[in-house]
């Protein structure tokens, strides 16, 4: 039995020599989901309605509440992948942390030059047309980084923060570090490898080094953006967009985002984020959807591979029926109004309201300890969240507080009575003294 066990091992050794790199990724994904009880993704999308081949099959996903980070939906979610042109996303979030400490505003200006003009003529690089005299404000750029995914508009917004490339790179890492990424690898602002970008990429980083993430990675990202700069929704919420309208350098451009309201996918509620696709990453995209109070980000990888272009349309259907399942089974609300409770034996005194992403048909129950009070529910979360909570006061140490103000009371009002019989009586008497002189006077 030993022996055979020893022939396997060696069997699946060599075969991990021999195989392509990727190749062995994708079968460990395949194994990891075989040992899931659970549904994959491309499952849900078939009980949705869409007759979809396994190769639709994200490598990851995750779909996670912004407010409590919990998360909904994974599958795969620490999956090591490339971002591809996701990676812009960070790019414009430093931007966004440069205007925060004004450094320069959405209004500003930047010119056109030579560098620009290469970057958008190269055609391996999602781009749009750069022309010499041209000028665009860096809200426009962020429009083009966006919808096009332009390569160009993304070095010209990236230069505004660190013309560096180097220094660049190391501000995103260290970004990443911030937010909590530790699955993420930063090696230029593009999403490309780093030969693609010569002589513009760093200089002290490998040719061939490719940006890494997680889908966990994104999900922290997509909601610390959204929730630290709400703006940026008024920039990925558009299935199209028309920049430069009016002038010479006018350009027209459809979002590869085909999941917002309004787009050939159109998911009830979603008005962002940004997609990414490569040779190495397969078609990828990551979301965000509202409805009422709920807010769910999404994020979903390696959906088929470049070969294969129709992926670029069907991750969305695929993201769409895990998006739509989560939807329906939960909902961020009001679970715990401020006020007086009863919660098992205790009665309790809230001075807050307590939100939470809860299941929709699912009783709640509530646990208290050490002061606090949140739902009593077996949950998952991003890494740095934590179930939401109130503190609270035992309603009988709040009782005994009042009735101690209340005797404090009585006493202070005794007290002011007696007084107030006291002066009214010493005015009564030296009034009686007063109408006894003037009696004396007239006699």
């Amino acid at each position: 039995m030993k022996k055979r066990s020893w022939v396997i091992a060696l069997c699946i050794a060599l075969l991990t020599v021999l195989l392509p790199a990727g190749q062995v990724e994708a079968q460990q994904v395949e194994e990891e989901e075989k040992k899931k009880s659970g549904k994959r993704a491309i499952d849900v999308a078939r009980e949705s309605g869409y007759q979809l081949d396994d190769r639709y099959q994200p490598a990851g996903s995750i779909i996670t509440e912004i407010h409590t980070g919990q998360i909904l939906w994974e599958e795969n979610k620490d999956v090591s992948w490339a971002p591809a042109s996701m990676t812009k996303l960070m790019t414009i979030l430093l931007a966004y942390d440069a205007m925060e400490e004004g450094k320069f505003e959405k209004d500003m200006q930047v010119a056109v030059n030579e560098k620009y003009t290469d970057i958008a003529g190269r055609y391996a690089l999602s781009n749009n047309v750069m022309q010499m005299g041209a000028t665009y404000t860096v809200g426009e750029l962020i429009d083009l980084i966006i919808v096009p995914s332009s390569a160009a508009a993304t070095y010209m917004l990236a230069d505004l923060v660190e013309p560096d490339p180097d220094k660049f790179v190391a501000l995103m890492n260290q970004k990443a570090k911030e937010i909590g990424m530790t699955h993420t690898t930063y090696y230029n602002c593009v999403g490309v490898t780093n030969d693609l970008l010569y002589p513009y990429a760093p200089k002290n980083l490998p040719a061939d080094a490719d940006n890494v993430t997680s889908p966990q990675d994104y999900a922290l990202l997509c909601s610390y953006f959204v929730k630290t700069y709400p703006d940026i929704l008024t920039h990925t919420s558009s299935p199209e967009i028309v920049v430069k309208e009016g002038t010479p350098y006018e350009e027209h451009f459809k979002s590869y985002q085909i999941s917002l309201e309004g787009a050939k996918y159109g998911l009830k509620g979603t008005d962002g984020l940004k997609t990414g696709s490569s040779g190495r990453a397969g078609f990828n995209y990551s979301s965000t959807a509202k409805r009422q109070d709920t807010r769910l980000v999404e994020i979903v990888m390696g959906v088929s591979d470049w070969t294969d272009q129709t992926g670029e349309e069907l991750r969305h259907l695929v993201g769409n029926a895990i998006m739509e399942q989560a939807f329906e089974k939960y909902e961020y609300r009001k679970v715990l109004p401020k006020g007086t409770h009863q919660i098992g034996k205790e009665k309790i005194v809230t001075k807050k309201d307590l939100w939470d992403c809860v299941p929709k048909e699912e009783k709640i129950k509530f646990k208290m300890e050490d002061g606090k009070v949140f739902v009593d529910l077996e949950r998952q979360y991003l890494p740095g969240y934590a179930a939401p909570f109130v503190t609270y006061q035992q309603k009988q140490i709040v009782s005994e507080a009042k009735s101690g103000l209340g005797a404090i009371g009585k006493g202070m009002l005794v007290v002011l009575l007696a007084g107030g019989a006291a002066i009214g009586g010493r005015i009564a008497y030296v009034d009686a003294v007063r109408k006894k002189r003037r009696r004396r006077r007239r006699k």
